[in-house]
C-alpha cells in the first residue's frame, strides 16, 4: 500500500463496496479500505474475512428492491452514496477518531421510504485500512443525533 488511508478515505472506499453489483468487485472494493483478516459484527452475526464480508453485503443488496435501472451503479454524494435501485445511504455524523479507531453515524434509506441508522465504531490498522467494523443500531438509549432523525 502506499500513504496510510484517513478514516473518510477508508469510508468512501467502504461504501463503494456496499454499491458494487458482484461478489468479485467487493471484495476488491473492500481491499482498498480493509485488511485481508477484517473483522464484521452487526448484532449476534460476525463475520472474518474479505469473502465473508462480501457474501454479507451481496445478501442485503439482493434484499433490496431493484425496481429501478439494472447495472448496479451508485453514485457518490458530499456525505454519502445512491444506488441505481434507489437505495441510498447517508453519513449523518462526524466522523470522529480516537488513536487506532473511528465512529460515523448512518442513515440507509430504500426507496419505500423506510429507514435502518446506526452508528459504526472501526478499528484500523497501520496503514489505514479497517481491521474491525461493529454495527450499533440506533434505539432509545443511543439515538441519532435530531437532524438525522427527519
Amino acid at each position: 500500500m502506499g500513504e496510510r488511508l484517513t478514516a473518510a478515505q477508508a469510508l468512501v472506499a467502504y461504501g463503494r463496496a456496499w454499491f458494487e453489483a458482484d461478489h468479485a468487485g467487493r471484495v476488491e472494493a473492500l481491499r482498498k479500505c480493509c485488511t485481508e483478516d477484517i473483522v464484521f459484527v452487526q448484532g449476534p452475526d460476525t463475520f472474518r474475512g474479505l469473502d465473508a464480508v462480501a457474501e454479507m453485503i451481496g445478501r442485503f443488496s439482493s434484499s433490496a428492491p431493484a425496481d429501478a435501472a439494472a447495472g448496479g451503479s451508485s453514485t457518490a454524494r458530499d456525505r454519502g452514496r445512491t444506488g441505481a435501485n434507489g437505495v441510498r445511504v447517508d453519513v449523518v455524523t462526524a466522523i470522529e477518531e480516537m488513536g487506532a479507531f473511528f465512529r460515523y453515524s448512518f442513515v440507509w434509506t430504500l426507496p419505500d421510504g423506510s429507514r435502518s441508522a446506526g452508528t459504526d465504531v472501526c478499528e484500523v490498522a497501520e496503514d489505514g485500512r479497517m481491521k474491525l467494523i461493529t454495527v450499533w443500531p440506533a434505539n432509545d438509549d443511543f439515538p441519532l443525533p435530531d437532524a438525522a432523525r427527519a
